[in-house]
């Protein structure tokens, strides 16, 4: 048998690595879509909610261009999102269900070029490939994931990692440089066009390319990334109403934002609250995974560790600028939980890899049911809230009564469904 065995290993070709963490990273991020099979009929109840509908009348009562160059609700300057957005509507015969298909398939795509990066930039398999499924899998990402709106945050985020991809074939390969350095830019700036987060990333891998060397080439491409985000942050200043936010309250939703997320809706406890309780046992917890993460991981895994760090505080920092007034308790909303979790997931990945083999086990078993099966209890509560409840106003208010948190009546909302055939 030892014979056999050894002419087995021998015969079969060992697998690399990269190839290693490529196939960890792949079958995390399919396995990150079971929440949509599995719950496929309260998936069927959602339907259009309050930006939605803000979206539909405007682009009903509007020229295109004119629509297109509007500010959203305050928010920012989204051209590029609203035309991709109801040309989708458009398509896919004004189907919920296929938008929030749209917007699943668009999470699936985020996990494998997020995955890539890692590989690219020398994860171990087990570290990448637990940051794809942490991000991947968590259930606080479910505003993300059953609202049409939300697909603003991942075009955004899409954006920005396949210009990370661009900009690392620019920096390690020769040739074509040109085409992509342009569709380089021409990425970060549609990321800016599609989620007002995106101004900013552009500095964040400007960062990138300093941690990585200030060559020539280096300091050329600095110049390249913080154009867009220039061009885009003047645009705003200047058409996008300004919260005047004070710098202390900014600076407080900032570090609750920081210190709270992505841990706090993923760790239940009797008593939560955000509070300084909760500031100090989650932001002690975060910060001690970082801190552990930057002592195992190599020197050559630095750059791309503090490039999330640059992106969760850039992120923090835009929205205390942007939601201070909405008070700290709403820091840890849902949907903010999208790019924290996609920053913090390779630290506690390079933690989940520093595990002996059966910790790694025991640890893998218990993030699968920490981050998937609260999917369980949270869908349904959706599904009715976002969904049933506003099909049935829909079929019984009065044209006249309000239905969702949106402006419009129930009769206008009645004329749109009817105009785009939603369903």
């Amino acid at each position: 048998m030892v014979g056999r065995d050894a002419v087995l290993v021998w015969w079969m070709p060992m697998e690399s690595p990269a190839r290693s963490a490529r196939n960890l990273t792949l079958a995390a991020a399919l396995f990150s879509m079971l929440p949509l099979l599995i719950y496929w009929r309260e998936f069927q109840l959602l339907f259009f909610f309050h930006d939605d509908w803000e979206l539909l009348d405007g682009y009903s009562t509007n020229t295109l261009p004119r629509w297109l160059a509007q500010v959203f609700l305050g928010e920012g300057i989204l051209p590029l999102f609203k035309l991709l957005w109801i040309s989708a509507i458009q398509s896919l015969g004004g189907s919920y269900l296929a938008m929030i298909v749209l917007l699943w398939l668009t999470h699936f795509l985020i996990a494998l070029l997020f995955g890539r990066i890692l590989c690219r930039l020398r994860l171990p398999a087990e570290a990448a490939g637990f940051s794809v499924l942490m991000f991947g899998l968590a259930w606080t990402n479910i505003e993300t994931l059953v609202w049409s709106m939300q697909w603003s945050a991942q075009l955004g985020i899409l954006f920005l990692l396949a210009a990370w991809h661009l900009l690392l074939c620019i920096l390690e390969e020769n040739g074509g440089e040109p085409i992509r350095t342009a569709g380089y830019a021409l990425c970060l700036l549609a990321s800016g066009l599609c989620s007002t987060r995106g101004i900013v990333f552009g500095a964040v891998l400007a960062a990138f390319i300093l941690l990585r060397g200030t060559s020539r080439r280096n300091l050329r491409l600095c110049a390249i990334s913080l154009m867009p985000s220039a061009v885009l942050a003047m645009a705003m200043w200047w058409f996008a109403p300004h919260h005047h936010a004070d710098l202390g309250p900014a600076i407080t939703y900032a570090l609750h934002y920081l210190l709270l997320n992505p841990l706090y809706l993923l760790i239940s406890f009797p008593g939560r609250a955000v509070d300084g309780r909760a500031l100090l046992i989650f932001g002690t917890i975060k910060i001690l995974t970082i801190a552990w993460a930057f002592h195992r991981a190599s020197r050559e895994a630095y750059p791309l560790l503090l490039t999330f760090l640059a992106l969760d505080f850039a992120t923090a920092a835009g929205l205390g600028y942007g939601r201070s007034y909405t008070g700290v308790a709403n820091t840890i909303s849902s949907r903010y939980q999208y790019i924290s979790l996609l920053c913090f997931a390779p630290m506690a990945g390079w933690a989940f890899a520093s595990l002996r083999k059966e910790a790694r086990v025991m640890v893998l078993l218990l993030a699968i049911g920490l981050l998937g099966y609260p999917w369980r209890r949270h869908i349904q509560t959706w599904a009715v809230w976002r969904g049933a409840e506003i099909r049935g106003a829909l079929r019984q208010n009065a044209d006249g009564e309000r239905f969702d948190p949106s402006s419009l009546t129930a009769g206008r909302a009645r004329q749109l469904i009817r105009q785009f055939d939603l369903h």
